[in-house]
């Protein structure tokens, strides 16, 4: 199927999964509720689920469910993370279990109406999902931690991010024994190679046959001044958001770097969506720092190097296929970013990796060049997914 094929789907998916309700109160309370015995399950244990049905679901022929589930943070300890399954109702046509994809959603904001449960994908995921249902895979897909379930979303976590993703695949997968593939575009590209790399020690009984792994902001420390000044530096909030929320002992570190101004920008950033009007505002990051100095500069200083260095993918090696693939002319991550990746894991002696950088020129919009490198891609990510399963 071509790339716009693809992409014709990709937006079909957004209209026809728009109507999910997300404000109701029931589903407050299905995330809200507390999970009183969440550290006497495994990882990937379903705690908690909800069955969604017309104009959605069955209406789309396929079973969804909402779902929370078991996992283990960045600190070692059990966390309860949200995300939802959806299942084609038609059989699966090939031999063995249904393959189950496992997806890492795109930036969605930090805010818990923001989770992709909630809207069933509407932010920052929907252009994968549809013709993952349409080819005849499950899809499991998570929140990551702290959106939807309590607490701070703890965004381009590698460890939280990485573990979310494997335990929503043994969710997925149940007791089936199915193969599975790793799946994410940009904040999902990076838990995806976060993923690859740890699935091994982490989650060895899966059978992970690959990953996809798109436009991943990698390296968090090379993704900083190319969004500052420009519409797209709430993304900048967003990352340091995820290093107060991540590492309570360092927050009171960190916050010193930023002036009144800054620290009621970064309050502020944890209740927006990607959506909302304030996520899409320019600033200039020297005005909200303390000595006024740039994000960037500040972002050297300990404790955040450290910690951000601790999130970096990159370092560890996978142990499956992947196919690595992002936009040349991408101004939200860099393509930097990818190359830096591809640098990395070949430096460590990994060797199945397929390497795509897509020359799509460039349009004059802040933002406008990052979902097209995932929109193009499906044209090379289908016929990886059908290789590496049938391997």
């Amino acid at each position: 199927m071509t790339a716009f094929r693809f992409a014709v789907v990709a937006a079909l998916a957004v209209t026809a999964l728009a109507a999910a309700p997300a404000t109701a109160q029931p589903l407050a309370e299905f995330y809200s509720t507390p999970v009183i015995d969440a550290g006497a399950h495994a990882g990937g244990d379903i705690v908690r689920r909800s069955h969604v049905g017309p104009p959605l679901g069955e209406g789309l022929g396929v079973d969804i469910e909402r779902i929370l589930y078991t996992s283990t943070d960045t600190h070692g300890d059990p966390m309860v993370v949200s995300g939802y399954t959806m299942t084609p109702q038609a059989p699966w046509p090939g031999p063995g279990p249904r393959p189950v994809i496992a997806y890492a959603p795109g930036t969605s904001g930090m805010a818990d109406r923001c989770a992709g449960s909630a809207v069933l994908g509407t932010i920052g995921s929907s252009p994968a999902v549809l013709p993952l249902l349409l080819a005849g895979y499950a899809v499991a897909a998570t929140d990551y931690r702290g959106l939807g379930t309590p607490g701070g979303h703890t965004y381009l976590n590698r460890l939280d991010a990485g573990h979310a993703l494997l335990d929503v695949a043994r969710a997925g997968v149940g007791n089936t024994g199915a193969p599975v593939v790793l799946f994410g575009y940009s904040e999902g590209g990076h838990a995806a190679g976060s993923a690859a790399e740890l699935e091994s020690s982490y989650a060895p009984e899966l059978d992970i046959r690959g990953s996809y792994v798109g436009a991943p902001p990698a390296d968090p420390s090379l993704n900083v001044d190319n969004l500052d000044n420009s519409s797209l530096a709430p993304a900048l909030l967003y990352a340091v958001d995820g290093l107060v929320n991540a590492y309570p002992e360092s927050a009171d570190a960190i916050l010193r770097q930023f002036n009144p101004a800054g620290r009621e920008l970064l309050d502020a950033s944890q209740n927006w969506c990607s959506t909302d009007p304030a996520a899409n505002r320019a600033f200039r990051s020297a005005d909200i720092t303390s000595d006024g100095r740039s994000l960037g500069e500040n972002l050297k200083d300990e404790p955040a190097a450290s910690l951000i260095a601790l999130n970096a993918v990159g370092y560890g090696r996978p142990s499956a296929p992947v196919l690595l693939s992002q936009s040349m002319s991408d101004d939200t991550v860099p393509v930097q970013q990818s190359r830096t990746l591809r640098d990395r894991w070949t430096a460590a002696g990994f060797t199945d990796l397929t390497y795509i950088e897509y020359p799509i020129p460039s349009v004059p919009v802040p933002g406008a060049n990052h979902a097209p490198g995932g929109l193009i891609a499906y044209a090379d990510v289908m016929p990886f997914i059908a290789r590496v399963l049938a391997s």
